[in-house]
C-alpha cells in the first residue's frame, strides 16, 4: 500500500484532535493521491482559521458583562454566557434546551411577547423585567433582543442581552438618600447656601437665605444675589477673585437686606462650570456676622473690664495696706527726728525697730503683691514649683491644709499655658477660702506621655454649691475657667455638692503647647 495513505490517516487524527497545525507535503508523482493531499491540507487550513475565529468569538461572548442569551426558533436556550452564570447562578447544562420563560421564574410568556414585539424590526429595546436568580432571588434586568440570521440570510433564533439593573437601582437609592441628607443639610443650616446661574440669579435657597436676605421663595430666578451686595466695589472685587481662581473664599462684604438693613458677612463660594469649562452659575455660603462681631466685643469688654478690675484691686492692695503701713513709717521717722537728743537711747532704739519692723512688712506685702500679680518662681521655674509655692505662702498662715500630688514628669509647657493654669488654680484655692470656707484643698497634676494628655484635679472641703442652679450663677467666673481651658483645645467638668466641696477636673492636650 502506498506509504502516503498512511500519513493521511495519522493526519487526519490529528485534525479529529483539533491540532490544525500540521500538513504533509505531496510528492513528485502529482498523481490524485497528491491531488487529495493538497485537498487535506487546505481543509486543516479553514479548520484552524474557523476554530481560530470561533474561539476568538467565544472570547468576546464571555467577556462581555451584561447576559447574553442564544435561544432557536423556537425560544429555547442553545447559549449562555459566563455573565449567565455568575449572575443567576445556572450552569449552561440547567438551563439548555430550555425556554426562556423558564428564568422568569413565574410562568411569564416572555418568548412569546419578544416575538410579538420583534416583528418586521427585527429589534426589541428596553425591556424591565426581573429574572430568578437560584441565590438572589428576583434579578432586575433590562432586556435588548433581535433575530440571529446564518450566513444564507435565514433566521435561525434570537440573540437576548440582559444588563442587571440591580447595582444600577442601589445607585439610584444611594443617589437618592445622598440627596435627602444633602437637602436637610442645604435646609437645616443655619448659614445661607445659595445657587445662582452666570448672571447671578437665584435658583436655590436654603430657609437661612430667605432669612438673611429678609425675602421669600418669589426672589428665584428673579432677583441676582449681586443685587444684595451693599458696595459695587465688593461685586468687582467677587468677579475678579472668581474670574481668576472660580473660587472666593472667606471674602468679608457688606450685604443689605430686603429692608435695606446692612449686615457684616462673611462669602465663600465657587463656579459652577459645565464639560466645556463654561461657567454655568455660582454656589456658596453666606455666614452672618452679627453674632460673631457681638461675641468678639464681648470678648474685648471683657478682657478691657478684666485689666480694668486687676488694676483696681492693685491700687486697692497698694492703698489699704502698703499706703497705711508706709504712712506709719514716715510717722515713725519724722518722730525720730524731733526727738533726737531729747529722749533717752532706748526710747529712741524702740522707736527705731518699729520704723524698721514696719519696713520690713512694707516688703513682704510688696512681695505678696507681685506674687499675686506674676511670681517669678513661675517665669523662672516652671509651674510645679509656682504651685508648691503658693500652697506653702498660703499653708504658713495656718488657715488651710494642701495636699499635693504632682508627678515629677510633669511637662513643661508654653509659658501662657502655665500662666492660665496657675490663675485657675489661684483661683479655686482663693474661692475655697473666701466662699466655700474649706480647710483643705487637693491638687493632683499628672500626665500621660502616651497619649499627650495632661490631667489637674482640685478638690475642696467647703460649702459647695447647687450645680442645677449654675445657669442662675450670676458671676462668669466658672464660664471663665471653661473658655480658658477650651481655648486649648481642652476639657473642664465642675462638679460640686451642697456641703461637702468643689472639683475641678481638667484634660488638655499638651504637645501642641510646649516650649518651641
Amino acid at each position: 500500500m502506498d506509504a502516503r495513505f498512511e500519513d493521511i490517516n495519522n493526519l487526519l487524527i490529528r485534525y479529529s484532535l483539533g491540532d490544525f497545525d500540521y500538513s504533509i507535503q505531496p510528492s513528485e508523482k502529482y498523481d490524485e493521491i497528491d491531488a487529495f493531499i493538497t485537498n487535506i491540507n487546505m481543509l486543516g487550513e479553514e479548520l484552524k482559521t474557523s476554530v481560530i475565529s470561533r474561539d476568538y468569538f467565544n472570547n468576546i461572548f464571555n467577556s462581555v458583562s451584561d447576559m447574553l442569551f442564544v435561544l432557536d426558533n423556537k425560544g429555547e436556550i442553545t447559549s449562555i454566557n459566563k455573565a449567565v452564570t455568575e449572575r443567576l447562578r445556572y450552569s449552561e447544562n440547567q438551563l439548555r434546551e430550555t425556554s426562556i420563560n423558564f428564568i422568569t421564574g413565574d410562568g411569564s410568556r416572555l418568548f412569546e411577547y419578544i416575538r410579538s414585539m420583534l416583528g418586521k424590526n427585527g429589534a426589541l429595546i428596553n425591556l424591565e423585567i426581573a429574572f430568578q436568580s437560584l441565590e438572589m432571588g428576583a434579578l432586575p434586568v433590562n432586556l435588548s433582543c433581535s433575530y440571529l440570521y446564518n450566513q444564507k440570510g435565514v433566521r435561525i433564533g434570537y440573540l437576548i442581552i440582559a444588563r442587571d439593573l440591580s447595582k444600577i437601582k442601589e445607585f439610584e437609592n444611594s443617589s437618592k438618600e445622598n440627596e435627602k441628607k444633602f437637602r436637610k443639610v442645604f435646609e437645616d443650616s443655619s448659614d445661607c447656601f445659595f445657587i445662582t446661574d452666570a448672571a447671578g440669579k437665584f435658583i436655590e435657597l436654603n430657609k437661612a437665605g430667605f432669612e438673611l436676605f429678609k425675602c421669600t421663595d418669589s426672589v428665584l430666578n428673579k432677583d441676582s444675589f449681586f443685587d444684595y451686595l451693599y458696595a459695587d466695589a465688593d461685586k468687582d472685587s467677587f468677579m475678579q477673585e472668581m474670574n481668576d481662581k472660580g473660587i472666593v473664599p472667606d471674602c468679608k462684604v457688606k450685604i443689605k437686606d430686603k429692608e435695606n438693613a446692612t449686615i457684616d458677612c462673611l462669602i465663600s463660594a465657587n463656579r459652577i462650570i459645565d464639560e466645556f469649562g463654561k461657567t454655568r452659575g455660582y454656589q456658596g455660603t453666606i455666614k452672618n456676622m452679627t453674632k460673631q462681631k457681638e461675641i468678639e466685643n464681648l470678648f474685648v469688654r471683657t478682657i478691657v473690664d478684666t485689666q480694668e478690675k486687676e488694676r483696681n484691686r492693685i491700687v486697692k492692695d497698694l492703698h489699704d495696706s502698703l499706703g497705711q503701713q508706709l504712712s506709719a513709717i514716715k510717722f515713725f521717722l519724722g518722730t525720730l527726728r524731733n526727738m533726737k537728743g531729747k529722749v533717752s537711747t532706748e526710747k529712741y532704739d524702740e522707736l527705731l525697730n518699729k520704723s524698721e519692723n514696719a519696713l520690713n512688712e512694707v516688703i513682704d506685702e510688696l512681695s505678696n503683691i507681685c506674687f499675686n500679680i506674676m511670681p517669678g518662681t513661675l517665669q523662672k521655674f516652671g509651674l510645679k514649683h509656682a504651685i508648691h509655692e503658693l500652697c506653702n505662702k498660703i499653708k504658713h498662715s495656718n488657715i488651710i491644709d494642701f495636699r499635693t500630688d504632682i508627678s515629677p514628669d510633669f511637662p513643661e509647657l508654653d509659658k501662657n499655658l502655665e500662666v492660665t493654669l496657675f490663675r485657675i488654680v489661684q483661683e479655686f484655692i482663693n474661692n475655697a477660702l473666701k466662699h466655700g470656707g474649706a480647710d483643705r484643698v487637693n491638687i493632683k497634676m499628672v500626665s500621660d506621655p502616651g497619649e499627650g494628655k495632661l490631667f489637674i484635679v482640685l478638690k475642696d472641703t467647703g460649702q459647695g454649691f447647687d450645680m442645677k442652679k449654675m445657669e442662675e450663677f450670676k458671676g462668669n467666673g466658672l464660664k471663665n475657667v471653661k473658655s480658658r481651658i477650651e481655648s486649648y483645645s481642652g476639657l473642664v467638668k465642675i462638679s460640686s455638692i451642697v456641703g461637702t466641696g468643689t472639683m475641678y477636673e481638667i484634660m488638655i492636650p499638651y504637645k501642641d503647647y510646649m516650649p518651641k
